[in-house]
């Protein structure tokens, strides 16, 4: 098993675990209102989705023809990611955000956008590296 496969296995399991922790503050919110917020049920979903993602692309960096350093880069790229927008999504719930479009939360909009960033390198690299197979 190389480097990259290590870092996709190591933040997908971190962000499976994550996204049950956030599941239990998720099922506690639900006996006290009907829907909890948006963010704290994208911060539990979100990372359930990151974890089964990350965990997923360990076949496509196999099969991708990839340099070590070029699949490195694309496998921290994509665990930078599902960090940043785990963490957007929970300062988010934690500043009682509704709406981070119309409430454009500061420290939301610099979390996401290094999530997203991270992770359209990654996934250039990955595509690259597929169509290359």
């Amino acid at each position: 098993m190389n480097l990259p496969e290590k870092i996709l296995i190591l933040t997908g399991v971190l962000n499976l675990a994550y996204g049950s922790l956030t599941g239990f503050a998720y099922a506690f919110a639900r006996k006290k209102a009907e829907f909890p917020s948006r963010y704290l049920q994208a911060a539990h979903i979100g990372s359930l989705m990151q974890g089964a993602m990350l965990l997923g692309l360990i076949f496509a960096f196999q099969l991708a023809p990839l340099s070590e350093t070029l699949s490195i880069i694309g496998a921290i790229s994509f665990a930078v990611s599902s960090g940043f927008l785990a963490l957007k999504d929970t300062v988010n719930w934690l500043q009682g955000i509704k709406d981070e479009f119309k409430e454009n939360p500061p420290l939301g909009k610099i979390l996401g956008g290094i999530g997203v960033t991270a992770n359209i390198v990654g996934i250039v690299i990955i595509v690259y590296g597929v169509l290359a197979a």
